[in-house]
């Protein structure tokens, strides 16, 4: 059922770790997706995550109050150990500003439709840094 999200994070996990002795995942169902994670990467040939890195699981704080009092404890960045006050849900802030422009780019050209995009995201970078 989770195929394609170990796949990914396993390649992740995979591109230039050399020296990072953890690394924080954040997904929004992580109380389930990390319940036989490990056991599905030792089971599956074409699969596998540095020996040395551990591995800390959250919820974005986005997610995180629509699940159960106990997933709150156990997986919000707020208490996990050096995760700090992280959001964890950049992305899907996005999406929203995005789903405004998307009408206005089904009619365009790939390449247009690609310049008008990376438009949008350089100035939700901008207004994140003034």
């Amino acid at each position: 059922r989770q195929a394609n999200m170990d796949y990914s994070l396993c390649q992740a996990l995979n591109y230039n770790m050399d020296g990072i002795p953890i690394a924080v995942i954040s997904y929004d169902i992580m109380c389930q997706y990390c319940v036989n994670l490990l056991k599905r990467i030792d089971e599956n040939a074409l699969l596998s995550i540095p020996e040395a890195l551990k591995l800390r699981y959250v919820i974005g704080l986005f997610h995180i109050h629509g699940h159960q009092d106990t997933c709150l404890a156990r997986f919000s960045p707020s208490y996990t150990h050096a995760t700090r006050q992280v959001d964890g849900e950049i992305i899907e802030t996005l999406w929203s500003i995005l789903n405004n422009i998307s009408r206005s780019t089904r009619g365009m050209s790939l390449v247009h439709r690609a310049e008008v995009l990376d438009a949008h995201m350089n100035y939700s970078n901008w207004k994140k840094l003034i």
